[in-house]
């Protein structure tokens, strides 16, 4: 018979994408506008408050970044656009560093295990 997933178990396997991503940014293993967009997808999963502060950091950082074609989107788009967004974009990826580091590490020690 299969076992079922409780709440819990679920909760914890997000959570541990969340240690997992975040620790991928602030190694730059991941773009902190990529990881910043997942980790804003996955702050509803993790059963915290709608208002915590950490994830709010991800949310504003998707806000403004989220006109700019990251991943695999940017292989729609015409190249010569994408290099004249590409100082924008560098920009954008160092005040997301900067403003999403430490939430980064705010996370990972509240959700690491």
């Amino acid at each position: 018979m299969k076992k079922h997933t409780t709440h819990w178990e679920y909760v914890r396997s997000v959570r541990q994408q969340v240690v997992s991503t975040a620790q991928a940014m602030l190694d730059g293993r991941l773009s902190f506008l990529i990881g910043s967009r997942q980790l804003a997808g996955l702050r509803h999963e993790t059963d915290i408050t709608d208002d915590d502060a950490d994830f709010l950091i991800f949310v504003a950082i998707d806000s403004e970044t989220d006109a700019f074609p990251l991943g695999s989107v940017r292989e729609h788009w015409d190249q010569r656009a994408l290099a004249k967004l590409e100082p924008k974009i560098k920009e954008a990826e160092f005040w997301a560093s900067t403003v999403g580091a430490d939430a980064c590490r705010s996370l990972i020690a509240r959700f690491a295990e």
